[in-house]
C-alpha cells in the first residue's frame, strides 16, 4: 500500500509547475520523477512522446549543465532505480490510469 501512496505522491509532484531557475527538488525526487515518466512511456507507448515532453517540461527553467550534473549523482540514480524496481510491482491498470492522469494535469 505504501508503494501506491509514493506513486500518487510522485504523480502529484509531476503535475506541479516548475518556475524556479535552479533545481526545485532533490536529486532523488528528480530521479524518481524521470524514472516514473520513463516507466509510464513503456506502459503507455502510444503517449511516449508526451511523457518525454513532460520530462523536458519539469526542468525547462533549469540550466542544462545543472540537469546533467543532477543525473550523475548517486541520489538521482537511487531514485531512478527505485522507480524502475517498484513500479512494475504495481497493477498495470492502476499505473496506466495514474500515468494518464499526470498527462491530463498538464493541459
Amino acid at each position: 500500500m505504501r508503494i501506491y501512496k509514493c506513486f500518487y505522491l510522485l504523480v502529484a509532484v509531476l503535475t506541479a509547475q516548475v518556475a524556479l531557475a535552479k533545481m526545485p527538488f532533490s536529486n532523488e525526487v528528480f530521479g524518481k520523477m524521470e524514472g516514473t515518466l520513463d516507466y509510464c512511456a513503456r506502459v503507455d507507448s502510444t503517449a511516449a512522446d508526451k511523457y518525454q515532453q513532460k520530462k523536458k517540461d519539469i526542468v525547462k527553467s533549469v540550466p542544462q549543465n545543472e540537469v546533467d550534473e543532477a543525473r550523475r549523482t548517486e541520489e538521482y540514480k537511487a531514485g531512478y532505480d527505485w522507480a524502475r524496481e517498484e513500479l512494475p510491482k504495481m497493477p498495470k491498470t492502476e499505473v496506466s490510469s495514474a500515468c494518464a492522469a499526470s498527462l491530463e494535469e498538464q493541459k
